[in-house]
């Protein structure tokens, strides 16, 4: 079994001349299609390409729900095809929905997008499955 680099990089390990820490190839992707998911366009400098672009839409009230479904399923079909070379027969569900988030303040309704990928890792042929989901506008973690 091959380990990959687990991000975040822990540089202080590296400097320390300790080993980085690893993670199987299923977290390698699983960690991959999270950072993808939650990075906007131009955020990553090294590759201004990395990253959603339905971020550029998160604010915007008057959006449908069918709407800003298809486009964070356009653009998530899009980017797993060009930044996840490990997976193949990629199939993508979102979903949007008002929902109520929690939170010190109390309770207030919120836009709510879910995603589910499945797919076949390339090398095993094994069957892969992630699932996440969060509020928009701005970005919340349940």
């Amino acid at each position: 079994m091959q380990d990959y680099l687990k991000l975040p990089l822990n540089f202080d390990q590296f400097f320390n001349r300790n080993k980085l820490s690893t993670c199987s190839l299923k977290d390698s992707i699983a960690r991959n299609l999270h950072l993808l998911i939650t990075s906007s366009l131009g955020e990553n400098k090294q590759d201004v390409e990395y990253g959603a672009q339905f971020w550029d839409n998160d604010y915007d009230i008057h959006m449908s729900n069918d709407r800003r479904r298809e486009i964070v399923l356009q653009a998530l079909k899009t980017q797993i095809g060009k930044y996840e070379k490990r997976l193949t027969n990629v199939a993508v569900d979102v979903s949007v929905k008002q929902a109520e988030m929690r939170n010190s303040s109390g309770r207030q309704l919120r836009r709510k997008i879910e995603i589910t990928i499945s797919a076949l890792i390339v090398r095993s042929k094994e069957p892969f499955r992630f699932q996440t989901g969060f509020f928009i506008g701005p970005l919340t973690f349940d």
